[in-house]
């Protein structure tokens, strides 16, 4: 009986191990295939490379209702129609979602908690 328990142990873990590569393998495929191509977070340095950051400021300028030394801008997304980013103000908490479109355009600004128009 000892004698067949090293050749089964052996013999278990080939036939496992060569699954679990080929599971980790096709469970990486997934998830490059599953990233939406809609929204994609700009890096800091491409941002800074298009001079998206003075496009920003100046759509945010043209809101009254948006005080910008209370405001936090969170990362940037290039979606299908344009780009999107959130605006926290940092006394009262509130986010406001802005969309533009590839021209900077503003589509919308909307408070996220009633989704209420805020131009």
């Amino acid at each position: 009986m000892k004698n067949y328990i090293l050749p089964l142990l052996l013999f278990s873990i080939y036939l496992l191990y060569p699954n679990t590569l080929i599971e980790n393998h096709k469970y990486s495929i997934n998830i490059d295939q599953s990233q939406n191509p809609k929204d994609r977070k700009l890096s800091v340095e491409e941002v800074k490379q298009r001079g998206i950051d003075l496009m920003v400021n100046h759509v945010i300028e043209n809101i009254e209702e948006i005080d910008l030394k209370k405001m936090a801008r969170s990362a940037i997304f290039e979606t299908s129609y344009g780009f999107r980013w959130k605006m926290v103000n940092l006394h009262t908490g509130k986010k406001i979602i802005i969309k533009v479109d590839k021209d900077f355009k503003l589509i919308s600004a909307r408070d996220s908690k009633n989704n209420s128009k805020i131009i």
